[in-house]
């Protein structure tokens, strides 16, 4: 009779140890996956802005009108205007994602920035993007030069800058190593 007992199912103890294995098996699934999911936002953004800028620069330069960015960065918006200023296109900025622009040594959350007709921009600027735990993942530096008539604009992905986030982006930016871009590599 004993033996036919023993093999009536799982013991108590083989079921938790079951459940333990299925468990941490699962939360390494789902660290996998919002890994996977904050590199393809930040992958997806990166692209979306670059092609905007770009897209908004030549038609500047071909049509020779200006147009005005505006990027509301705690809304995660950026909105195209006319030189009239009636709205052309609006894009949202994955939501998970924070954004910072210093600009004259402050935060600015709400930034705007004009096409030339020469197919520039009217101030040149760094964009930083960062991860779903507020570390720096990307930056997007915007240069305007008086002899050249294109944008110039250059992707950086953080290949060790560490200690980095939201709360102390500024001061960064103004060191030394933000401004020479140590622990960045360019994105080809």
């Amino acid at each position: 009779m004993n033996i036919n007992k023993k093999n009536r199912g799982l013991t108590f103890l083989e079921t938790i140890v079951s459940i333990a294995i299925i468990l941490i098996v699962s939360s390494f699934l789902f660290y996998k996956i919002i890994d996977y999911n904050e590199k393809k936002d930040l992958q997806i953004n990166r692209h979306l802005i670059q092609n905007i800028f770009i897209k908004y620069t030549n038609k500047s330069f071909y049509q020779k009108r200006r147009y005005l960015l505006e990027m509301d960065l705690k809304n995660k918006i950026l909105v195209v205007k006319n030189q009239n200023n009636e709205i052309i296109e609006k894009f949202n900025f994955p939501l998970k994602l924070k954004y910072e622009i210093p600009y004259e040594n402050i935060r600015n959350p709400y930034f705007k920035v004009e096409t030339t007709k020469t197919g520039n921009l009217s101030k040149a600027f760094t964009l930083y993007i960062f991860g779903y735990k507020e570390q720096v993942e990307n930056r997007i530096a915007f240069y305007t030069f008086q002899k050249e008539k294109i944008l110039k604009l250059n992707i950086y992905l953080n290949q060790n800058v560490k200690n980095i986030y939201y709360k102390n982006i500024i001061e960064y930016h103004y060191s030394q190593d933000g401004q020479n871009r140590i622990g960045w590599v360019e994105e080809e």
